[in-house]
């Protein structure tokens, strides 16, 4: 195998065979929502080691598989889940000042590199349809980058097929792919804190803290650590992450107020934030967490999340499963 990459890389066919593999990657968008079912179901097995009723949904993430497939809430989720549309949705609600400053926003490299002398020398770029860390990039010396170089790197950004798009949810099938510039936020003890708070129905349950996700390595196993809504310590771990003690933010009461805010017409959302110590930032709105596709341990936690997400049975449902 290595043997084969050296070779292709050496008669400089990457680009062929890079475009030969995208093209086999299958549309699950086009999907009938049966088969889209059926897959996701698959997925959730493959992980937990067990096959869900997806008619009967008990825990929190059989349940957030039920949201998928079937919550289309008022018909615009991609306002909630993009991450410039985001933004936007936040200042109709909340105003300015909470979300991080952008500096611009393009559907294609050409356009980005056209405008790269217009941006500051340092600032963080992300994609608009991914998430758990992929594809950001942290730009700290715009001038000593590699512009065709690293234009390679960004046009694959724009591979749908490779996004949250082609899923099987609902929330990302409106989407189209776009780079983001974002200012670039001074960490806090070498880290950025990100604060994600659980929510159901305009009721904020636990938060759960993210730390060093941004450090090479620890992509898979970075601290995750929750919290109930007095900052005591829950005894629960996520899947294969760490957890850590991790002090109460400085604009804690602020988030819970916001949180009830923007979840009040959401049977369930996170709501995420940075806390640079001096200014509160959303991060971003998440409806579908780590996809469902982790164990808690212990169950317990997924249980009593489960009974806390009450799944809609009106007009924000695009279908309901057969029984």
């Amino acid at each position: 195998m290595k043997l084969k990459r050296f070779v292709i890389k050496g008669l400089g066919l990457e680009e062929i065979v890079e475009k030969r593999a995208y093209r086999k990657i299958p549309d699950c968008r086009s999907l009938p929502l049966e088969k889209r079912v059926e897959k996701m179901m698959e997925k959730y097995e493959k992980a937990v080691g067990y096959r869900m009723n997806m008619n009967n949904p008990k825990t929190y993430t059989e349940k957030l598989q039920w949201y998928k497939a079937f919550y289309i809430g008022d018909g615009h989720l991609e306002r909630v889940v993009d991450k410039y549309l985001f933004k936007q949705f936040i200042h109709e609600k909340l105003g300015d000042g909470y979300t991080v400053p952008v500096y611009g926003v393009w559907e294609d490299v050409d356009s980005l590199i056209r405008d790269w002398d217009k941006l500051p020398e340092e600032f963080c770029l992300k994609s608009t349809v991914q998430s758990e860390g992929r594809w950001i990039e942290f730009i700290h010396n715009k001038s000593e980058v590699i512009l065709k170089k690293k234009a390679k790197e960004w046009r694959k950004w724009f591979l749908w097929k490779k996004t949250l798009i082609n899923g099987y949810t609902q929330a990302y099938r409106n989407c189209k792919p776009r780079i983001l510039a974002e200012q670039y936020l001074e960490n806090i003890k070498n880290q950025l804190f990100d604060y994600k708070f659980y929510c159901f129905n305009g009721d904020p349950f636990c938060c759960c803290v993210n730390t060093q996700h941004f450090e090479k390595g620890k992509e898979h196993t970075f601290p995750i650590t929750y919290y109930d809504m007095n900052w005591e310590k829950i005894d629960v771990r996520s899947g294969v992450h760490e957890t850590e003690d991790c002090a109460k933010p400085s604009h804690y009461d602020e988030m819970v107020e916001i949180s009830k805010v923007l979840s009040k017409d959401f049977p369930h959302i996170r709501v995420d934030f940075f806390d640079t110590g001096d200014k509160l930032y959303l991060s971003e709105l998440t409806l579908y967490s780590g996809g469902g596709y982790f164990k808690y341990d212990p169950e317990s936690f997924n249980v009593k999340m489960g009974e806390l997400f009450v799944l809609p049975h009106d007009n924000s449902v695009l279908s309901l499963p057969s029984e």
